[in-house]
């Protein structure tokens, strides 16, 4: 099932992915070559992620249960385990940059819709 993204009422993602159920958040963005500039991966729920198997750098946003960004993590690289980040419960995966094009800062909610 393929959501958008809004912030303050602004789409800012055409396509996110909702990885909702075990198997989708397990395979994530593995062995993907590549994902559209206007397109995410939410995971939900989802406190904690690695990018083993992963082929390019992603941005991490980590929210809380009301969408409220808690933690941005910019230019993950592959092979990599990020920590837990507490009152965590959804992480948005995005390109690398892409948080910041977009202006997304701690604090910030994103609706998905």
């Amino acid at each position: 099932m393929m959501l958008k993204a809004y912030k303050d009422n602004r789409l800012i993602l055409e396509e996110v992915e909702n990885a909702n159920n075990f198997f989708r958040r397990f395979m994530g963005l593995m062995y993907r070559k590549s994902m559209a500039r206007n397109h995410g991966l939410l995971l939900t729920p989802c406190n904690e992620i690695h990018t083993f198997g992963m082929k390019f750098d992603i941005d991490t946003v980590t929210m809380d249960k009301g969408n409220v960004i808690l933690l941005i993590d910019e230019a993950v690289p592959p092979n990599k385990v990020r920590k837990k980040v507490k009152n965590g419960y959804k992480v948005l995966e995005l390109n690398s940059g892409v948080a910041a094009e977009l202006g997304l800062e701690i604090g910030d909610t994103i609706e998905f819709k």
